[in-house]
């Protein structure tokens, strides 16, 4: 129980730090089809509302048996399919402290809807179908960031990052499960503090812009609650019981790397296409490592349209190429300069 637990936590923690750079990606490209200085200019505030929708499914089969011959098998077969829906509404402020040095502060509410659905096969032709859901929203984990760029006058422009994630979300260490192993309050952030430095290179060739990105993320370790699935005495019912004490979780570290292209159709109009990875090391509990190295493949399209001077429509769509990251994530923004 405590290893799903892990396993299902480490999964949210690593396509949540991957959505994060993967907008960054986005709309640095497309403040660098505008002007040299990437950055909110000295002075400047700039407030950024989003909306993101991300979706995930997983499909597993289970089977508990033997076989008697190769084409007679004698158990029980469990098929499972689930699917994960994520909305995420955030408010980001950004503030030019310098022309060169640029502070931001991101809040995100996290709506979440699970589903899946069990189906067991028993060796007499039963079938018995459950679905389980569990949904629910509250504040993400808020992000604090700082961004320099190292040069002005010449191509290509390097771009050093610093960001900080926090624990303020609803963290699944914590959450109380059913005896199904399903939260009945779903997380809503990754439970523990990450500390993510990066460097960015942007080179425009009018009319395109090339960028490669890249950094690492180091995960802190937290606490995890104790919980057992046990019989109720008397009775054919079960409950789930918190065990005394806690656990030590490292959600483990983990780098990425994105480039792409973007391109100027007009002087309001851009689009940028661009591939992006992230290798989620191995996590640990109590000081073993369990789980495994997550692969993050996914492909990335977006457009950015100037509204006026000082506001623009950006969105971004991203399809995952591999088993671990979302199958599809669409992302809105509209940055407002002051």
């Amino acid at each position: 129980m405590e290893r799903k637990i892990l396993s299902a936590s480490l999964l949210l923690f690593a396509v949540s730090a991957a959505q994060a750079q993967d907008r960054q990606v986005v709309d640095t490209v497309a403040s660098a089809l505008k002007a040299q200085g990437v950055m909110t200019p000295k002075g400047h505030f700039e407030v950024e509302p989003s909306f993101s929708y991300s979706q995930n499914s997983a499909n597993r089969i289970s089977i508990l048996g033997f076989t008697q011959v190769p084409a007679i098998l004698v158990g029980i077969i469990e098929a499972e399919d689930a699917d994960y829906t994520t909305f995420i509404g955030a408010l980001a402020v950004r503030y030019g402290l310098t022309d060169r040095i640029e502070l931001e502060l991101r809040a995100p509410w996290v709506y979440r809807y699970d589903s899946i659905t069990k189906r067991i096969a028993v060796p007499k032709g039963g079938d018995d179908t459950r679905t389980l859901n569990s949904s629910g929203g509250a504040l993400g984990d808020m992000e604090a960031a700082i961004r320099y760029q190292f040069n002005l006058e010449s191509a290509p422009y390097w771009i050093g990052g610093l960001r900080v994630k926090s624990d303020t979300g609803r963290s699944p260490f914590d959450q109380e499960i059913d005896v199904n192993g399903i939260f009945k309050d779903p997380a809503t952030g990754s439970g523990s503090w990450s500390i993510e430095p990066g460097l960015t290179m942007i080179y425009p060739i009018d009319p395109a812009v090339i960028f490669v990105t890249g950094g690492y993320t180091w995960s802190m370790e937290t606490d995890a609650a104790r919980y057992r699935v046990v019989k109720v005495p008397d009775t054919l019912e079960n409950e789930v019981v918190r065990l005394p004490g806690t656990d030590k979780v490292d959600l483990g570290d983990s780098f990425f790397l994105g480039m792409g292209m973007g391109f100027a159709v007009n002087d309001r109009l851009s689009f940028s296409l661009g591939i992006n990875h992230r290798t989620v090391f191995e996590s640990s509990l109590n000081g073993s490592k369990t789980g495994k190295v997550l692969q993050l493949d996914s492909l990335t399209t977006g457009f950015s349209l100037a509204l006026s001077e000082s506001t623009s429509l950006n969105l971004s769509l991203q399809a995952g190429l591999t088993e671990d990251a979302p199958d599809v994530q669409l992302n809105f923004g509209m940055p407002i300069r002051f």
